[in-house]
């Protein structure tokens, strides 16, 4: 309950490690849609206009899908607030131009696809489902 109403005040994540897995999964989504490195797309260098325009994209659909506040988008892609602010309206006004919007809403679509929780694997025996080394 407590973590609930953190999360809503302040955006705080109650699991910052999962928010940042999940970026890490759009992120690669993304790199695989866009044909830019995920090691581009998560640079702190400013890099060539394609990585810059990937990260935007990324950013965006984490605010749109998950829902998230965008201060928890900034911590969960190790930016600042206002980065991911100017991110999401560059998309949101990259998203008049038709064509940008159909591969857009494909993207969200692929990703949206994702489970949101995997089942625990940690108990399983992969040697004698011949999965082991």
């Amino acid at each position: 309950m407590l973590a609930q109403i953190l999360e809503e005040a302040w955006a705080i994540s109650p699991d910052p490690r999962r928010d940042r897995l999940a970026a890490a999964f759009v992120t690669h989504a993304v790199a695989l849609a866009t044909g830019v490195a995920p090691v581009d797309i998560t640079s702190d260098k400013r890099t060539h206009k394609s990585a810059a325009r990937a990260r935007q994209i990324a950013i965006y659909l984490a605010h749109v899908i998950f829902h998230w506040p965008l201060t928890r988008v900034a911590f969960a892609f190790g930016r600042d607030r206002t980065t991911c602010a100017h991110a999401c309206h560059r998309i949101e006004d990259l998203r008049e131009d038709r064509v940008f919007d159909a591969r857009m809403a494909a993207l969200e679509a692929c990703v949206r696809q994702a489970p949101e929780t995997i089942p625990d694997l940690a108990g399983i025996e992969f040697q004698r489902a011949g999965l082991g080394r």
